[in-house]
């Protein structure tokens, strides 16, 4: 999910909002998955509902739920829960080894809720999302601040929109190890693989001295996925800054 959606009013007020809002949680944080009705988190859901819980709230309640728990975290092992729950609750993917080492042993140290609350109430996700916004997927174009690694790293953790985020195989740990561009897209399907291999790339960038006949201080190239981080490097060394990466 990538649009923003975001309660605008009390929960009690306004019942097709607040289902449309719910949906998008269910959707975000279970990463597509079609949940049986037993599955489902009624507590959470019934408070939501009522207006006693805000959105970041709901977020919080469905990702320490035990469902989430057995979808994510029994099916996969620690390292790919960790993974998605980036994903999940922050919208982005792990930018460094580092940062989900951190994780993976808070988890093992302080416990499941201590791993899920380090996502849903840090600074991060309160300047992303607030109270009422639905976490979304942050990284469909570059950001300031994120290296270019950390974006084709997102686009190998994002997949395809409707596909159920409940491979055991962690997608970037092999990245993430070595400090290197993954080395091929999506979760491993040769069929998505070769979709996404034939996408072209978008990328704006700037430049403190425009060379060429049009002499143009914003540049634009668009490449095929196998050449974008060769093109976005090559900007970097030349002294370009990217502007934005997005599908061409």
């Amino acid at each position: 999910m990538t649009e923003t959606i975001t309660l605008t009013t009390s929960s009690a007020q306004d019942q097709a909002h607040a289902q449309d809002v719910l949906r998008a949680a269910y959707r975000q944080v279970f990463g597509n998955a079609h949940l049986m009705e037993e599955q489902l988190v009624a507590t959470a859901e019934s408070l939501f509902l009522q207006g006693n819980l805000t959105v970041q709230g709901l977020v919080s309640a469905l990702a320490c739920s035990d469902t989430y728990s057995r979808l994510f975290l029994e099916k996969n092992g620690p390292y790919r829960f960790v993974e998605l729950n980036f994903k999940h609750l922050l919208g982005r993917a792990p930018r460094n080894q580092t940062e989900v080492s951190e994780h993976v042993q808070r988890l093992a140290a302080e416990g499941y809720q201590a791993e899920i609350d380090s996502y849903v109430y840090s600074t991060e996700y309160a300047d992303a999302f607030g109270f009422d916004t639905v976490p979304y997927w942050r990284t469909t174009s570059t950001t300031t601040g994120e290296s270019n690694v950390t974006y084709v790293r997102s686009l190998n953790l994002k997949g395809d929109y409707a596909a159920f985020d409940g491979g055991t195989r962690p997608i970037l740990k092999a990245s993430l190890a070595t400090g290197s561009v993954p080395a091929s897209v999506g979760r491993g399907n040769r069929g998505a693989n070769s979709s996404r291999n034939q996408r072209r790339y978008r990328i704006c960038w700037s430049t403190l001295a425009p060379t060429g006949v049009n002499r143009r201080a914003v540049q634009v190239s668009v490449v095929p996925y196998g050449s974008l981080s060769t093109t976005l490097q090559s900007v970097q060394r030349r002294g370009g800054s990217i502007l934005s990466v997005t599908n061409g």
